[in-house]
């Protein structure tokens, strides 16, 4: 963790969207290199608009996390609890490039795993690209088993998505 900094996590409120999607955008872009940049925003347009996000905001099973580095918004993390089949997910978590390393992540995924426990479950599932390696071998050291794979499609490009979970 680098030094001089003080993490602050907090729930999301209407706020924040503009945060939201510029920490989705630009993680996106950084991240995703492997996707076309117009698929990228094809998929940012459907999936994050006004509209949307008041639908995320008010869903009582989605839950939205920001991660502040002395008070700058650098981190989202999207939550969902999904009742049909039992299971807790991280459906969103993006930490800026610029503010990778400072333990925004880790922070995030403990709150995740604290609210999980909170709602009676034993596993936190998400899913990362095939492509993501970096992100796919962060999750693998902090002990997610990856043991499902599926299509994913953003804009006209469609990856292969691991899903994996963790027992807390």
């Amino acid at each position: 963790m680098k030094s001089q900094t003080e993490i602050t996590i907090r729930n999301w409120t209407r706020d924040d969207f503009s945060i939201v999607k510029n920490i989705l955008l630009e993680t996106w872009k950084n991240t995703y290199t492997f996707i076309p940049e117009e698929d990228i925003l094809s998929h940012f347009e459907k999936h994050y608009s006004e509209d949307r996000l008041i639908e995320i905001l008010n869903d009582p099973f989605s839950n939205g996390i920001i991660a502040e580095v002395n008070s700058i918004p650098a981190g989202w993390l999207k939550l969902f609890e999904d009742h049909i089949n039992k299971k807790f997910f991280v459906s969103s978590l993006y930490v800026l490039p610029e503010y990778q390393g400072f333990g925004l992540g880790k922070k995030l995924l403990s709150e995740s795993y604290k609210i999980a426990k909170e709602k009676q479950f034993s596993k936190v599932w998400l899913g990362v690209m095939k492509q993501n390696v970096k992100s796919l071998e962060w999750y693998q050291n902090l002990g997610f088993v990856f043991d499902e794979e599926e299509p994913f499609q953003m804009g006209s490009t469609q990856v292969m998505h691991l899903i994996g979970y963790k027992i807390i």
